[in-house]
């Protein structure tokens, strides 16, 4: 299979984007890469993910994969959206489709995805000098990632992305969804000390949100009307070591 030619734009302004990042430890870079890269990993997403689903009981998270997911009964999904609702209203909580691509790509026994390529791309010299230039820290060591898919009713309560076990430096959110509505919800929404929202970015198509962790922030309720899901590939720039060496698979 011929690895699809992953790209930036050559347009981007990296300096002038660094100095836009240094103001707010955040940014969202729009038109970041080629159309060809945006649109290939657009076509992998759409064609070839086989999408499960993610949400907390608790402090327990659990992840269903495509089978299992498809194999839920009416009453197992209500039941599962009742314990969601009931999470929220009581503190953190979230629910959206996943594809757990860090995971795949290093369990031997998953089917070989397309996305896999995109993976080891995340995590060449290309990707994360970008990374470290636009950020600033340049103790980057490498991406993890995640493929999410955010439909009617989905969401992602506030919180920090900080986790003791990892070295979470920043996170970013790859954007792929064309023609998302300005009101159909969505938005990753950071808040400032007084809870109010101080900026809300719209998934736009072929962009890149990245943000210097810790941040409080959240994904904002999909409209139960929106008939389409918030395509994205997103994940953490670590300054720890991945599981195993990345390449090859």
């Amino acid at each position: 299979m011929t690895t699809p030619p992953f790209a930036f734009n050559p347009a981007l302004d990296l300096p002038q984007l660094a100095a836009d990042y240094a103001r707010k430890g955040r940014l969202q870079v729009r038109d970041v890469f080629t159309e060809a890269t945006a649109e290939a990993i657009l076509a992998m997403l759409e064609r070839d993910t086989p999408w499960g689903i993610a949400f907390n009981d608790g402090e327990r998270v659990i992840q269903l994969d495509r089978a299992q997911s498809m194999g839920l009964s009416p009453a197992d999904r209500q039941r599962i959206a009742m314990g969601v609702a009931e999470g929220a209203r009581r503190g953190y909580q979230f629910i959206y489709s996943l594809y757990p691509l860090l995971q795949s790509y290093f369990d031997p026994k998953a089917p070989h995805s397309p996305l896999f390529a995109l993976f080891e791309w995340l995590n060449g010299p290309t990707f994360l000098d970008f990374a470290r230039r636009l950020t600033g820290l340049e103790g980057i060591v490498w991406a993890d990632a995640q493929a999410t898919m955010f439909g009617s009713g989905q969401f992602l309560k506030y919180h920090t992305d900080e986790t003791p076990s990892q070295q979470r430096l920043a996170a970013y959110v790859i954007n792929l969804t064309k023609d998302w509505g300005r009101d159909w919800g969505g938005f990753l929404q950071f808040f400032d000390e007084k809870y109010d929202i101080e900026e809300a970015l719209r998934p736009v198509f072929n962009a890149i949100n990245i943000f210097t962790v810790p941040a409080d922030h959240s994904v904002g309720i999909v409209a139960p009307y929106v008939q389409r899901g918030r395509l994205a590939i997103t994940g953490w720039l670590r300054g720890d070591q991945p599981p195993r060496p990345i390449g090859g698979r």
